[in-house]
């Protein structure tokens, strides 16, 4: 699975579980998912599951941290990376 299936299916989970309307124009694959309020601490903790769920990867507290896991295109790099691992 390449980069952009998985930034699909990630911003697909996110839509659905936190009810992002398909119209909202601020919304996409580079948005800050925490700034822009979409995703708190608790909706992390969901999507981290759905990812190591989905994808089969643990991911790293370092990657978790890191400034590219607040978008969905950050977020399916580091599921890409992990995953060639």
């Amino acid at each position: 699975m390449n980069q952009s299936e998985i930034a699909g299916r990630i911003e697909q989970f996110v839509r659905t579980q936190f009810s992002i309307s398909p119209s909202d124009p601020d919304f996409g694959p580079g948005a800050d998912l925490f700034e822009g309020g979409y995703v708190d601490s608790v909706g992390l903790a969901e999507l981290l599951a759905y990812i190591e769920e989905e994808f089969g990867v643990s991911v790293p507290d370092d990657d978790l941290l890191a400034e590219e896991f607040a978008t969905i295109e950050g977020m399916a790099g580091t599921v890409a990376r992990l995953a060639d691992r």
